[in-house]
């Protein structure tokens, strides 16, 4: 007799269910429609259904493949037994609603021929998913990682996840022994436990059978309630969350109407409810998996940011304020909805300390580690676009940047008429724009602020104009026409000094017909080829170290002197993580007789942060250890001679590192050993003619 015919107290079992069904539906429909009015409002989102392939990919790749867990084995393994639970046993869960409402209909639930391969797989996954509940408990128990904070939630959703596996082999089991005929050859792990219970009294097997019965069904849908309230609501909103990803451009901050913004007077995010759908679906999805924060540089100096702590500080503030939220907006909140609204705590300085906002690089590291697809560096973006635009509340260093960029085109506050100074030690000319020939030109080096006035990065400039040089390409500079490109303003939260900047250079870029543009900062690199293109600047962007690795392969230039060095490599983030450029500088030191390279530990995709970026570059470190000082620890322990970079403010802060910690590991840029290697000196004039 399946439980619902069976009567309890008097009270019909399919009545009991029936009741049991509708609230717990009807709770599960509240709780959701209520997560759903939070998620719908604030500010708007771009499209989110453009690129289909592209979504669908991610969906399958990193969430039913679970590729990214992978990194980790162990919790890689854990994580696929139990998600595969969750595919297999949700036809199971509806299988066992749909036998409490119709008890007398037989197999109902798939088509003829399929019901029997289920069911053996169902058995087999129960095993399975038992098993991945056990490695998971012994992962945060046992073998314990530090980015795993002990969790009671964790370990109760674990736990309700191992019963419902056992209470379903233990009802089925108690079933198989009750009646005979139901026993299927199909489901061997529940016959062979069936074998164990033949000895039970038909009282206590019919007893074992309702108990599990109704156990797993209350366990399953009490499960059901309780995720919108926990972590584990990523089993709901994970695969959404994945295909909602961001498509653009990693390195790309989105960009929003300015004159708009001042009319209405709202300038980022102040306000929980601020945020886009997207963003709060994100604080819905995090897992609290930690991952984010392995090489996170804030967290591994001591800083008050982890980027796990502030996606979940979001979602506390989301889910505490929510009710006021909705009550705001439906009117129904009564007599005291003023003293609620008055005694919400403010996003920045309650919910999130402001430290936590003006320390984050912007490396993306936690973007990429991230297995469900959420993103942060938008979200500090635009908390500081708020603390800037609208509050004035920065760090005081950042204003002497923005005065620099404002006055003199460049955060050092340098003479603008002193932009191409660099360029007076070359043995060659160089031109400007304005002194070359119109339409002779294959290619404009964007100097960059650091290139043009920083003296370790001026003798990269020279390096390569040399190489453009030796090359043959015709190439020029803009000169005193160049600008910043504005990338600290924008990532210091100062949008309207970026699109100020962004839009005077464009129109001089425009004015002049470039199409092809080469840099050797990748944070130029990165705002022209990424950002810029939103304001009509659309151009072809490369790295200096890729157009030189382009000009190897096709023989115009040449590298035979020896370079006796042997050097690891350190990956500038808005090279490596921010535009997927990995290959380029190591082929070029691959390229260079005498070079032998050693790859860090902490290298590629998991290569950590110089400190530099998000405008850190212009901000004192005043908390915990200096970033750039623990990269730097790590670059000694490879034990090479040399460190390469490929970016003007790793080399500033891993030269600093080097004479704060006295270390012996000199930092080069590549395409300085490039240029030391040439195999002659320039046989072409330089520029063009």
């Amino acid at each position: 007799m399946i439980p619902t015919q069976a009567s309890y107290l008097g009270v019909p079992g399919l009545l009991l269910f029936g009741a049991l069904l509708v609230v717990a539906l009807t709770l599960f429909a509240y709780t959701a429609s209520r997560r759903l009015q939070l998620l719908t409002l604030g500010g708007g989102e771009d499209d989110r259904t453009d690129h289909l392939l592209d979504r669908i990919r991610s969906v399958v790749e990193l969430g039913l493949l679970q590729r990214k867990m992978f990194r980790d084995l162990y919790a890689g393994i854990y994580h696929v037994l139990i998600f595969g639970g969750f595919v297999v046993l949700a036809v199971r869960t509806v299988s066992l609603v749909f036998e409490g409402l119709y008890p007398e209909a037989r197999d109902p639930f798939l088509p003829f021929g399929l019901w029997e391969p289920y069911l053996l797989l169902k058995d087999v996954v129960l095993v399975t998913t038992f098993a991945g509940v056990v490695l998971a408990l012994g992962r945060r128990h046992l073998v314990k990682k530090e980015r795993l904070d002990p969790s009671f939630d964790a370990d109760l959703i674990l736990c309700l996840i191992g019963f419902l596996m056992v209470s379903d082999l233990g009802a089925g089991a108690a079933k198989f022994v009750l009646f005979p005929e139901t026993a299927s050859r199909w489901e061997p792990v529940t016959l062979a436990l069936a074998g164990l219970l033949r000895g039970f009294s038909p009282g206590l097997l019919t007893a074992t059978y309702h108990g599990f019965w109704w156990a797993h069904l209350i366990a399953v849908l009490g499960f059901g309630n309780y995720l919108p309230y926990a972590k584990h609501f990523h089993v709901i909103t994970a695969l959404p969350n994945l295909f909602f990803k961001k498509v653009d451009a990693a390195g790309k901050i989105k960009s929003f109407d300015i004159e708009k913004a001042a009319e209405l007077e709202k300038f980022g995010v102040s306000k929980i409810e601020d945020f886009t759908w997207k963003q709060k679906l994100d604080m819905f999805t995090c897992t609290e998996c930690g991952r984010c924060r392995e090489v996170c540089p804030t967290h591994l100096t001591g800083k008050p940011l982890s980027p796990k702590g502030f996606m979940v500080d979001l979602r506390k503030a989301l889910y505490t304020d929510g009710p006021v939220i909705l009550d705001t907006l439906t009117e129904y909140g009564g007599e005291g909805l003023a003293e609620r609204q008055a005694a919400r705590r403010p996003l920045v300085g309650g919910w999130i300390d402001p430290e936590t906002v003006w320390a984050c690089t912007t490396c993306r590291y936690c973007e990429e580690a991230c297995p469900v697809g959420i993103t942060y560096v938008d979200k500090i973006i635009d908390l500081r676009r708020n603390l800037v635009l609208e509050k004035s509340e920065f760090p005081k260093e950042a204003q002497t940047a923005f005065n620099g960029m404002e006055r003199q085109g460049n955060p050092w506050n340098l003479p603008a008429a002193d932009r191409d100074a660099w360029t007076q030690e070359l043995p060659f000319p160089v031109l400007t724009m304005a002194e070359a020939a119109h339409g002779d030109v294959e290619v404009l080096f964007w100097v960059g602020c650091a290139g043009s006035y920083e003296d370790r990065a001026k003798k990269v400039s020279r390096a390569l104009a040399t190489l453009l040089t030796a090359a043959g390409v015709k190439w020029a500079i803009l000169g005193s026409e160049e600008a910043c490109t504005g990338d600290s303003a924008r990532r210091l939260g100062n949008e309207y000094l970026f699109q100020t900047l962004a839009q005077q250079n464009i129109e001089i870029l425009n004015n002049y017909g470039v199409k092809k543009v080469v840099s050797n900062c990748p944070h130029c690199f990165n705002t022209l080829k990424n950002e810029y293109p939103d304001f009509g600047g659309h151009f072809e962007v490369k790295h200096g170290a890729e157009l030189v690795v382009e000009l190897l392969k096709e023989g115009r230039i040449r590298l035979g002197e020896r370079v006796d060095k042997s050097i690891s490599f350190h990956d500038p983030c808005y090279l490596g993580r921010h535009n997927g450029v990995y290959e380029a500088p190591r082929e070029l030191l691959e390229a260079i007789p005498g070079v032998s390279v050693k790859e860090l530990e902490r290298s590629r995709e998991m290569g950590m942060c110089c400190g530099a970026g998000g405008g850190r570059m212009w901000l004192d470190e005043k908390i915990g250890a200096r970033v750039n000082q623990a990269r730097y620890a790590e670059i000694e322990e490879a034990g090479t001679q040399a460190v390469g970079v490929s970016c003007p403010f790793c080399m500033v802060m891993l030269g600093n590192a080097k004479t704060e910690l006295s270390g012996k590991t000199e930092a080069f840029d590549v395409l300085e050993l490039a240029a030391a290697s040439l195999s002659a000196l320039p046989v072409h004039p330089g520029g063009p003619r």
